[in-house]
């Protein structure tokens, strides 16, 4: 979600975005290309044929003179001399037509053999990964300003060094314009699991398709970084799709279409392989059974993975008015592996879409963010109220586990009720707010468009961490600049860190380049925000970037320009 803030004679008003909070309501479907269209063809004309002229008919024999009778001799009548006959002139031998050379068959271009589509990196049956140390090769370099250099935009597929982050790599994943005919191919969000268990299988989406272009959720190979496939999958929410933490190749979401115009409302799983789809469960029988209307949707509200193994889920149905300038739904809790419902204690049925409570990632129960009073409220599995933190959820943020197991909210805080912070933590199961960076560690007032996710999930208590800041860097007082400078240098602006949040450590470890979310851009592109997605083994990172400042001296903040998706490798992480 999005919410942005004035600190007096510092910051700008953070401009609105297109989708409010992490999604806007609805899908859209995958536009087929075009089909090309066949020429018309040119009948063709008949030879005149040749006009053959026959040869001279001959004369006929003529009858014998009969033997007369005899008659005196007469006086001889002297014999005429013959005129001879003229010696015909011959007529010339023609000169033969010469036989014409022939043009020679000009030897054909062989027609190029197609680049085979690699054949994608077999799944595995478990969700193994190799065991390592998320921190190995990299380098604290504490709050010391980094140099912010040339890069020029990588080519889909090539692999480049951080010039300023020694040991990172980024691999362009993408190329939307020449893959999809689109503009935005990007991790869907911060908080949603883009990977799969064991990192063979990524789900980046695809959006702002041209005429022909495709759009939707499109599957990667996590190996080979190829396009696999678009999947059929149509959810309530471009980011309300789950990965299984068991089964690699299973994807849970909630079916967002009509049917005759019955509202379909059924949790579905999909086996990404083969295609399979499943219904898990039927959310009607539910829904009327709480009197509620049957004509909205089911779906989540802010897109926080679920709790367990996607067992805790807290969800809304709609068909009721709006509540708070946003969609309005009745909110409940639900069991997948029990189908119960539960109805919470102690707050309206109907909330606002960004105000539904959501699970807890242990399974243990809910939180819902109480915009009115800035806090988070606690819930247990029975939907009665356990705590309030002082913690605001109004902001972009996700929810995690430290190593104990304690459920937590990571996110950025802005004169919040516990302080202000890039990066703060509430731990729900004790209520204490603590701050990793922020105005209390010496870090300067929070950047804008900072996004948190928790996704490494084999390694509670990581987070990784996005910040889009100022495109011209960072001053030496931890602050940001405000106009190009001649030598950019940066911390926190620009950057993507992991930190962890027991003990506090954090490593920054690459920057992303994009500048289109620019909160003081004249026009801000939501699309180009750093939506940092983690593996689950957190060795890499998804993150999308307009790549405006390949030349930080002279940063291009362009909010049409396309956005593609990288892949930030960490030392950590060893190619198979």
């Amino acid at each position: 979600m999005n919410s942005f803030f004035l600190k007096a004679g510092t910051l700008a008003l953070v401009a609105s975005v297109s989708l409010a909070g992490c999604g806007g309501g609805g899908t859209t479907d995958l536009a087929a290309a075009n089909n090309p269209t066949a020429g018309t063809g040119t009948a063709a004309i008949a030879s005149p044929q040749p006009t053959i002229t026959g040869g001279s008919a001959n004369n006929a024999p003529q009858e014998p003179t009969p033997t007369p009778t005899p008659t005196p001799t007469p006086t001889p009548t002297p014999t005429p001399t013959p005129t001879p006959t003229p010696t015909p002139t011959p007529t010339p031998t023609p000169t033969p037509t010469p036989t014409p050379t022939p043009t020679p068959t000009p030897t054909p271009t062989p027609t190029p053999t197609p680049t085979p589509t690699p054949t994608p990196t077999p799944v595995s049956a478990t969700c193994a990964t190799p065991s390592v140390t998320l921190t190995s090769g990299l380098v604290d370099y504490g709050k010391n300003l980094r140099p912010f250099s040339y890069l020029a935009k990588p080519a889909k597929g090539t692999r480049v060094q951080d010039p300023d982050f020694p040991g990172t790599h980024i691999v362009r994943v993408t190329d939307a314009l020449a893959d999809f005919k689109a503009n935005v191919a990007m991790p869907a969000y911060p908080t949603t699991q883009g990977w799969n268990c064991n990192e063979s299988r990524f789900v980046l989406y695809v959006t702002g398709a041209q005429s022909g272009g495709k759009q939707g959720w499109a599957m990667f190979d996590g190996k080979t970084y190829a396009f696999i496939k678009f999947l059929p999958i149509n959810p309530p929410d471009i980011e309300q799709f789950y990965w299984s933490h068991s089964d690699p190749t299973k994807l849970v979401y909630i079916d967002n279409r009509e049917n005759g115009g019955q509202i379909i409302m059924k949790m579905m799983e999909i086996n990404v392989e083969t295609g399979v789809q499943t219904v898990l469960h039927d959310f009607m029988p539910d829904v009327k059974a709480q009197g509620w209307p049957t004509t909205g949707p089911v779906r989540a509200g802010y897109p926080f993975y679920s709790g367990g193994d996607l067992e805790l889920w807290g969800l809304g149905a709609g068909g009721i008015p709006n509540v708070s300038g946003q969609l309005g739904l009745n909110a409940f809790g639900f069991n997948a592996k029990t189908g119960k419902v539960t109805r919470y204690s102690g707050i309206p049925v109907a909330q606002a879409r960004g105000t539904t409570p959501f699970p807890l990632k242990s399974g243990k129960g809910w939180a819902w963010p109480d915009w009115a009073n800035h806090t988070t409220v606690v819930f247990d599995l029975n939907g009665n109220i356990v705590r309030t933190v002082q913690f605001d959820a109004i902001e972009h943020l996700d929810s995690s586990v430290n190593a104990k197991g304690e459920d937590l909210l990571v996110g950025t805080q802005y004169d919040g009720p516990s302080g202000s912070g890039n990066l703060m933590v509430a731990n729900l199961a004790t209520g204490a707010v603590s701050t990793v960076i922020g105005t209390s560690k010496g870090d300067g007032y929070p950047r804008t468009s900072t996004l948190i996710s928790s996704g490494a999930w084999k390694v509670p208590g990581w987070v990784a961490m996005g910040v889009t800041g100022s495109p011209y860097g960072s001053t030496a007082d931890n602050g940001s600049n405000n106009a190009p400078v001649a030598n950019p240098q940066t911390y926190i602006d620009q950057e993507i860190s992991i930190a962890n949040v027991d003990t506090g450590v954090v490593f920054r470890v690459a920057h992303h380049r994009s500048t289109g979310h620019y909160s003081n851009a004249p026009v801000n592109n939501y699309w180009a925000q750093t939506n940092v997605t983690p593996s689950p083994s957190g060795t890499r990172i998804l993150v999308q970037s307009d790549w405006g400042n390949a030349n930080p001296k002279s940063p291009v903040i362009n909010p049409n320009a396309p956005v593609d998706t990288y892949v930030i490798e960490l030392p950590a992480y060893k190619p198979n």
